[in-house]
């Protein structure tokens, strides 16, 4: 099998392990499950992944590098520290509310399932936090908003935004999370202690984008 087919086949398990997971939670899917939804065999899936705990903790991998490298490149066009912030916060909620059962894995199933798993989204969590809070400080330094501990703020938000979306996703009148998407991104950068002058600032920065 070529090297391009072999990746192909992959991420076809990947992409039908996000539904199933999502689907019948983590204890109750199977192998042969995923094998059935991607159309290909549990022989092609140990060949690329030793176990269901294997293949759970790179989808989590996956999703948050995906995540992070989509807010990076969402704000890297944007100017100034606050409109960055606002970009970094849209996109995020953005991708959650487009996709719901990559949102349903991150935030339900992957609770509770032990400490290998608690220490994967202890890490994913951090890196969150730290894309934030090195915004957040930005700002700070270019006079946008008044000082504030960042790496607290930023994890305050990710708590709001896990809150929120969670809340959504087990909600029995299936609440819709584009539908939460602005105002709770207008919520928290409102949060934001910004300095009077800053104003004029941003409002010129939003018509440049």
């Amino acid at each position: 099998m070529k090297l391009r087919d072999k990746e192909a086949t992959r991420q076809k398990i990947l992409e039908a392990a996000i539904d199933v997971f999502s689907d019948k939670g983590y204890n109750n899917a199977l192998v042969d499950d995923i094998a059935k939804v991607s159309a290909t065999s549990k022989g092609a899936f140990y060949f690329h992944f030793p176990s269901k705990k294997a293949i759970f903790e790179a989808l989590i991998k996956t999703l948050m590098q995906r995540l992070i490298e989509d807010v990076e490149e969402a704000i890297e066009s944007r100017h100034g520290a606050l409109t960055k912030i606002e970009g970094a916060l849209d996109t995020v909620l953005t991708i959650l509310s487009r996709h719901e059962n990559a949102t349903r894995l991150l935030f339900v199933e992957a609770n509770g399932l032990g400490k290998s798993f608690d220490q994967l989204i202890y890490t994913a969590h951090a890196e969150f936090i730290g894309l934030i809070a090195k915004h957040l400080q930005a700002a700070i330094d270019d006079g946008s908003i008044h000082s504030i501990p960042v790496e607290l703020t930023a994890s305050a938000w990710l708590g709001a935004i896990h809150e929120v979306v969670l809340m959504a996703l087990l909600s029995p009148e299936k609440k819709r999370l584009d539908a939460l998407k602005q105002p709770l991104c207008e919520l928290l950068i409102q949060s934001l202690p910004r300095k009077a002058q800053s104003v004029a600032t941003i409002e010129a920065s939003i018509e440049e984008n």
